[in-house]
Order: structure tokens, then sequence, then C-alpha cells
């Protein structure tokens, strides 16, 4: 008999829409009538309606073309199982919230179909299952690759977004959607010489900047630091999703372990921001306390010197709020003993068919170099609509994934 049981080769194409924004009627202009007015000479508020979003009539649903190569195998008696496939998607007219300036009297932006983006990727998935006596077990993976390029903008040569108003992301043309947008830091200035050679700054009070601040980099190489050089600093949607599964039984004794993760990510973390910014009379996080002092104390960008002004505007939007997020957690863990069925039917004259003692647990432990309170994260808390898609990945310490322990007993009556 041969290696290989079944071998089949697939291909697909199709295509799909979407009329979905996260705000509904987003054609229409809707009002809110809790908005509040400030009238008259005792300047008296009042609350009445006004159009809080800027409709679009002109929307219409985006389209998914979509193309598949793919390949089903078996080996070795149906106890090795693999699927593979490669995927080509390409959406055009996307639905996305388009900012607006605030001279329209408009906060949030408004719906409309722009350009196109490609997704391409594989989806890989192995499953292996065998015994050895009365010892059964199977293994499976799998894992999804994610390139994410924006084809086409039509006129717009970038959109700049954030939430709330901030310019923390960027769409261009040959990047990811929405990726961060900032400025690149380079260390620490050490000593006054440093500082006395420290390119012009359009941010920063030149003449009161000081060792132990942030040094930010050149990116177009002209001589001055301004707002040119912010420059992509990652991307909030992962390059990676994978995940692991495992289960065994022996003799009544069972086990299951699960695992996932995704990598290439990037996460801001505004929460991070606020506690070590060092601004304000909130408390700080302990990390602080590694902050420069004087030359040679530390390098990092992420600990420069304590001051009340910041005059060197070292909390700037830049790399040192984006962090690496990418992560494994053992997602579900569970061990269970089963009592003999026989013995079962026997002990209780067959009025139990099955009874079965287990402990688990959800969520037990996550992998990650993030040091915020969950790597999986999407945007933080706002006025902003739905899922902005042009502005995710935001984390303004939003409550983590409960770790949850469970112990059971489970009967089957006949």
């Amino acid at each position: 008999e041969g290696f290989v049981d079944d071998l089949k080769v697939r291909a697909g194409w199709g295509q799909s829409g979407n009329q979905f924004t996260g705000l509904n009627f987003a054609y229409l202009s809707a009002l809110n009538s809790s908005i509040r007015y400030v009238i008259g000479t005792g300047q008296n508020t009042i609350m009445a309606p006004a159009p809080t979003s800027f409709a679009n009539p002109d929307l219409k649903w985006e389209t998914s073309t979509q193309t598949d190569i793919g390949v089903d195998a078996t080996f070795m008696k149906g106890s090795l199982i693999l699927t593979f496939d490669y995927y080509h998607k390409l959406t055009s007219d996307v639905l996305l919230g388009l900012p607006i300036p605030f001279v329209s009297g408009f906060f949030l932006p408004t719906d409309a179909n722009i350009g196109e983006i490609k997704n391409t990727g594989i989806e890989l998935t192995v499953n292996y299952n065998n015994h050895i006596g009365d010892f059964n077990y199977s293994v499976g993976g799998n894992l999804t690759t994610v390139k994410n390029v924006v084809t086409d903008l039509g006129d717009i040569p970038q959109i700049i977004t954030g939430i709330g108003g901030a310019q923390t992301h960027r769409t261009i043309e040959g990047e990811s959607m929405g990726h961060f947008y900032g400025f690149k830091t380079d260390g620490l200035y050490q000593n006054q010489a440093e500082v006395d050679a420290a390119l012009p700054d359009a941010f920063a009070s030149t003449a009161d900047r000081a060792p132990g601040d942030i040094r930010f980099v050149d990116v177009n190489g002209d001589g001055k630091i301004d707002a040119d050089d912010r420059t992509y600093l990652g991307t909030p949607f992962p390059g990676f999703y994978y995940g692991l599964d495992f289960q065994a039984d022996y003799k009544g004794w069972d086990f299951s372990m699960n695992l996932r993760g995704v990598g290439d990510k990037q996460i801001y973390n505004s929460a991070r921001e606020s506690l070590e910014g060092m601004q304000g009379s909130n408390n700080f996080s302990t990390q602080v306390l590694g902050r420069w002092t004087a030359e040679g104390s530390t390098n990092s960008s992420w600990s420069p010197r304590l001051t009340r002004d910041d005059p060197n505007n070292n909390n700037r939007y830049s790399d040192r709020w984006i962090e690496d997020a990418g992560y494994l957690r053992i997602q579900n863990i569970q061990i269970g003993y089963s009592l003999s069925s026989e013995k079962l039917m026997s002990w209780t004259k067959g009025f139990v068919s099955r009874m079965r003692f287990y402990a688990g647990a959800q969520n037990l432990a996550t992998f990650t170099n993030y040091t915020g309170y969950d790597p999986e994260v999407g945007r933080t808390q706002s006025f902003q609509k739905g899922e902005f898609n042009l502005a995710t990945g935001q984390d303004g310490g939003a409550s983590p994934l409960p770790r949850i322990v469970q112990l059971g007993w489970s009967v089957t009556f006949n």
C-alpha cells in the first residue's frame, strides 16, 4: 500500500458583496436629539436635534473577488490529513470611514466607497492521529498568513486618521490599511554636546532641550525634524494566525488542550502613555523609576528624563508607544476521568450509564512581550462608531479576558 491514500487538487473563484459599515442608514442624514446649544444673552443651554454624521447618498456595496487554489491530502491510512490553500482576495469600492474636516461641523467620519484593498496568504491545516496500545492521541495545527496591501485610493493621496480626531494612523497605497504613523526614536541625548549637535525640531523648544530627552529620527534626511518625518511604525492587523490542538485518552482518562496565537502585530499602548508620560498629577507606572538620571544611566527611548514641561515633546506620538503584540495563549485545557460504563450499570442496576469527573481552565496563560493587560485588543473606548478599521489597535486599558477554572461532574442516566 502507498503512503498517499487520497489527493485532491481544487480551485475556486467567486464574488461577494458587503453593505455593513458600522452605521445603519449611513446614506441618510440622521438627527441626534440630545445635542446641547448655548443661546441668548444669558448663555443658557438647551437640548435640540442636530445631524451628527455626514450622510453619503452615493454609497454602494463593496465587492470582494476571491481566487483560491488548494490541496487536500490523506496519508498513512488516514492517520495524517493535510489541507493547504492559497487565496487572493481583492475588495473594490471598500466601505470605510473617511475623516472629513472639522469645519464641516461633523466630528465623526463619513462612510464612503474608497479604492481597493488586496489580501493574500495561505491557510494550512495538519492533523495526525494514532495509538500506542490503549493510548490514543491526536495532534493538530493550523496556520493562516495575511498580507494586506492598499492597491488604490483613487484621487486621495493618503488618509490620516485616529481615535477622537488624533493623527495616529495612515492609509496609503502600497502599505497595509490603517497602519501606525508617527515618529521614530533613536535613544536619548546623553550629554550637552549631543544636545548642542541636535537637529532643529518643529515640535520641540530647542532652547530648553536637555540631556535625557529623546532623539527623534530625521527619516527623510532633510536636516530637520518636522511632520514629514512621520513614517510607518507597524500594523494592528496580524501577519499570521496559528493554533495547536492536542487530545489523548488512556483507560478512562482523557486530556485536551487548545492553543492559539498571532504574530507580526503591533499595538498602540495609550494606557502606558498616560502612566509613563510623567506629566500631570496622576500616579505613574513603576517603569519610570528606571528613567534617565545621568549620562549612561539608560539609552532607552521608553525612559527619558523627568521634566514638568516636556520642552522636547518627548510624549509625542512615536514608536515609544508602539509595542509588539504577538502572543500564544492556552485557550482551553482539560483533564478528565470516566468511570467504567459496565461497572456503573452494575452498581446502579442500569440507572446510570456514564459518569465523568473533570478539571479545566480557559485562558490559563498568555505568552507575550506586550506590557499591557491583554494583547488581544481592538481599539480604545470612544465616541467613534463601530470598529473603525482605519484607526484600530489602540489599547486604552481595556479589561483583559478572565481566567476561568472549572471543576465538573457529568452523569448520564438511562
